[in-house]
């Protein structure tokens, strides 16, 4: 028989390789994409010329700097789909020890995350928005979408996202990870919305930095080894 990391049993038999090997792509799947996502956003904020939230600058960013406005704003909306596969995966194994925090970290970072894909969708268009026009009409243009109610109303939700994840990491100390990881998780998910916020590159991609680690080590105590007499979240044959 087979035990699942939440503790469900799974039937052996000649299906039971092939059961044990799409928990192993699940595994795989699920902490790659956790992990890669910090990576991807680091890489796309680097090359986006301007975090500013200002209309002028994002004008004078697109006419100046078009490629790298597109290939930032892509690598960064990659990125975001990236981390909510990894926040539903980093959820679902630490249900089991921590569920409150688990439901809570799980839901309104996939929600945070959603909001900020949206956000994306609006600045990849904006390029094309302004298209041909001159400085100032550019700038008028990119001021009446920012202030549209749409992303005046859910620019504040995206902070729910950081939240969420944040509320992860508590839980990934309760199930075997140390005091560190999980503070490294937390002031990088909170860090990095700081530095959105603010429009601070040095900021994001330091919280960033930090977040990754966190999750590199709360990842190697979830898969890699039982910590704590907590058992690992692959399944094991018994």
């Amino acid at each position: 028989m087979l035990a699942a990391a939440d503790g469900t049993t799974l039937p052996s038999g000649p299906h039971s390789n092939e059961r044990k090997a799409e928990l192993t792509k699940a595994n795989i799947s699920g902490f790659g994409a956790l992990l890669a996502a910090p990576v991807v956003v680091m890489a796309g904020v680097v090359v986006h010329p301007t975090l500013s939230d200002e209309a002028a600058d994002r004008a004078a960013a697109i006419a100046n700097h078009r490629g790298a406005v597109i290939a930032g704003l892509t690598l960064q909306t990659i990125s975001i789909v990236l981390l909510m596969g990894g926040i539903i995966w980093l959820a679902l194994a630490v249900a089991r020890h921590a569920p409150g925090l688990a439901v809570a970290g799980g839901i309104l970072g996939v929600l945070g995350s959603l909001v900020v894909l949206f956000e994306n969708g609006v600045a990849a268009a904006m390029p094309s928005v302004v298209r041909g026009l001159n400085s100032a009409q550019a700038t008028a243009a990119l001021h009446r979408i920012d202030s549209s109610a749409a992303v005046s109303a859910l620019e504040p939700v995206s902070i729910l996202g950081d939240i969420g994840l944040a509320l992860l990491g508590i839980a990934v100390v309760r199930a075997g990870a140390s005091r560190l990881t999980g503070a490294a998780i937390v002031v990088g998910a909170l860090g990095e919305g700081a530095g959105f916020a603010t429009g601070t590159k040095a900021v994001v991609v330091i919280a960033f930095a930090i977040l990754f680690l966190g999750l590199l080590d709360a990842v190697r105590t979830l898969v890699g080894r039982p910590a704590r007499g907590v058992p690992a979240t692959v399944a094991v044959e018994y």
